[in-house]
């Protein structure tokens, strides 16, 4: 098919759009009809809808203003009835512009602004009097029966002693609907208007865009019927504009595009092997289609098994995901599985499921995502059981301090032994609460990293005496000797030396806590052996205590661990102490180690840096 001059130039084109015809008028009413519906919907529509939601608006707003002008009114009128109340009345009434009406709690009205009182009928069935009688206000719009007018009523219910009196307010709503009826009219004239407008501005761009879309017809069948494409190109850049460019290169992007298929379908299959998940795609039948390599080193098989038509129970090695196929074929649109592998290590997978659909919504597969969560399951214990260790540490002393505080607010706290005693309790308590709550701060801002280390050269002898003169005393109270043995020829340390002190007072106020009256807790220190831990220093903490079992070894660094729970408690540990050290030895690139026998004490190394001098001459040493 050959195309005709009409279609192939703007000249064509643009003389075939200048015939009006059938289907061109049809086109224009598309486009005109609509806008003329839509006005008109609007004009029906809107007129009445604004015109009572300003109406609302107004008498809403009329209402709050007589209630206020009420109260006011309640304040000022006399407690009075008949002529002295009616003066009153309605010398305020002239003054605030209304009608001012007081009503008895009986219906009786007391005080008129407009005639005598005596002359008026009983208001008790009055709907705003009946409404503040019972809430203490009320509001109503309905027809006077004493002056043959819509009014807007607003009551106030005022009380003096067991007196109880309304005042009414009220005023004709003749300015309400006066305003209402000139918005109408204005919005009539301007939707009428905009009709008119919106008229002659649909005609003049449907017959604009009725010729462009008639050269966009004649372009489609010339290359439908399969000729080759005539010449178009974009008359304005809108959107028509684009879309004649884009038919304009429609040949083109056929070939282009199935090459464009090619190259995508190659990045799929290299996102899917640079994954951190494992894709696993099977059939309706579970035969494995598609599975990339991180899917098989979770599943733990070799490398180049790809498992392509083998049943995916086969694979996976798994009945729970025979379970989440079963699912997913009954209709479940997503199924989501946690399934532990066992093996040389225990790992857990998050399994994700999901139907594959075309189209057309039939499935025609099923996919897994497979996430490795072991260290997230992991991490979520230790989470819950910080929480729950904290929750009890913190609940202790706050539990005593609120006994005792009780007690000395009872007839207890007049007694000035008892009152000392029980000061004392909440004394220690608050102190173990603070020694909780200082332990806790600093090791998260060791574990965060958030506290500078302030490294210098610190000696290991000076260091040793301060600490074991700080903690003499609390020694000489339980009975427990304390000495040091500091080689002299050990190397001074690069460290902050307040970190190093607190690891000192951690570890040794520990080992006094858990040595028995006539007990000893001795401090080593001397340069590290064996070419492993060259330039570095052997710092131990030694006591002959109670000791700790040996499967309780691997968790005394543990927040909150504790291997006898009531004695550390009764000695005011918080539980915290080796935690911190282990994280202050670890910020300084140090080690950590404990060995201990029960009934025969326990002995706690450090392995420190040694400063860069005394580690330049360890180096030249070997």
């Amino acid at each position: 098919m050959t195309p005709t001059p009409s279609s192939s130039s703007p000249s064509g084109a643009s003389a075939t759009s200048s015939t009006p015809t059938r289907s061109s008028r049809r086109l224009v009413l598309q486009f005109v009809l609509p806008t003329l519906a839509a006005l008109g919907a609007a004009l029906v529509t809107a007129i009445p809808y604004v015109a009572v939601t300003v109406e609302r608006h107004q008498i809403e707003t009329l209402g709050e203003r007589l209630l206020a002008e009420a109260r006011l009114a309640a304040e000022a009128l006399p407690w009075t009835s008949g002529a002295p109340l009616d003066a009153a009345c309605t010398q305020l009434a002239a003054d605030l512009g209304v009608r001012l009406t007081v009503i008895a709690a009986d219906g009786r009205v007391l005080g008129e602004s407009t005639r005598s009182s005596e002359s008026l009928e009983n208001h008790a069935d009055r709907p705003e009097v009946r409404a503040a009688l019972e809430t203490g206000h009320g509001r109503a719009v309905r027809q006077s029966g004493t002056i043959g007018v819509r009014l807007l009523y607003a009551a106030w219910r005022e009380t003096r002693g067991d007196a109880v009196r309304v005042v009414r307010t009220a005023l004709p709503l003749t300015a309400v609907a006066e305003n209402v009826a000139h918005l109408r009219r204005l919005l009539v004239i301007g939707l009428l208007a905009a009709m008119l407008l919106g008229l002659a501005t649909s005609l003049v761009l449907s017959r604009r865009v009725l010729r462009r879309i008639q050269r966009l017809v004649g372009f489609a069948r010339a290359v439908a019927g399969g000729a080759p494409a005539p010449y178009l190109a974009p008359e304005r850049r809108d959107d028509l504009g684009v879309l004649e460019a884009q038919l304009a290169e429609m040949a083109r992007e056929v070939t282009a595009t199935i090459a464009a298929l090619r190259v995508e379908r190659e990045r799929l299959e290299a996102i899917l092997r640079g994954m951190v998940e494992g894709v696993l795609v099977t059939d309706l039948v579970g035969r494995v289609a598609l599975m990339n390599e991180r899917a098989r080193e979770l599943l733990g098989l070799p490398a180049g098994h790809d498992g392509a038509g083998r049943p995916l129970v086969e694979v996976a090695r798994q009945p729970q995901v025979s379970e989440m196929l079963r699912e997913l074929a009954g209709g479940e649109t997503v199924v989501s599985r946690d399934l532990t592998l066992e093996g040389a290590e225990r790992t857990t997978l998050q399994v994700n499921g999901a139907r594959l659909c075309g189209p057309d919504g039939q499935p025609f597969g099923y996919v897994l995502v497979l996430h490795d969560v072991t260290e997230l399951r992991r991490l979520e214990v230790v989470r819950r059981d910080f929480v729950a260790n904290v929750s009890h540490e913190l609940r202790t002393p706050l539990t005593a301090i609120k006994g005792y505080a009780e007690t000395l607010l009872g007839p207890a706290g007049d007694d000035r032994e008892a009152r000392r005693r029980f000061l004392s309790v909440i004394d220690r308590h608050s102190e173990r609460l603070g020694r909780l709550i200082d332990d806790l701060l600093t090791l998260s801002d060791l574990e965060l990293g958030r506290i500078p280390l302030r490294l210098g050269t610190v000696a290991v002898g000076p260091a040793v005496e301060d600490v074991l003169q700080i903690l003499s005393d609390t020694a000489k109270r339980v009975g427990v000797e304390l000495g040091a043995r500091v080689d002299p020829a050990s190397p001074a340390l690069e460290a902050d030396a307040d970190r190093f002190r607190q690891v000192l007072i951690n570890l040794v106020d520990n080992a006094i806590k858990y040595t028995p009256g006539g007990g000893r807790v001795s401090v080593r220190a001397v340069a590290a052996r064996g070419a492993e831990h060259h330039g570095m220093v052997e710092i131990a903490v030694e006591d002959t205590g109670v000791g700790i079992p040996a499967q309780d070894l691997p968790r005394l660094t543990e927040r909150f661990f504790r291997v006898d729970k009531g004695r550390s408690r009764a000695l005011g540990g918080t539980g915290l102490g080796l935690a911190i050290v282990k994280h202050i030895v670890q910020a300084h690139g140090g080690e950590l180690g404990i060995t201990s026998a029960v009934g025969c004490g326990t002995t706690v190394r450090v392995l420190w840096p040694a400063a860069v001098p005394a580690r330049r001459a360890a180096e030249v040493t070997r």
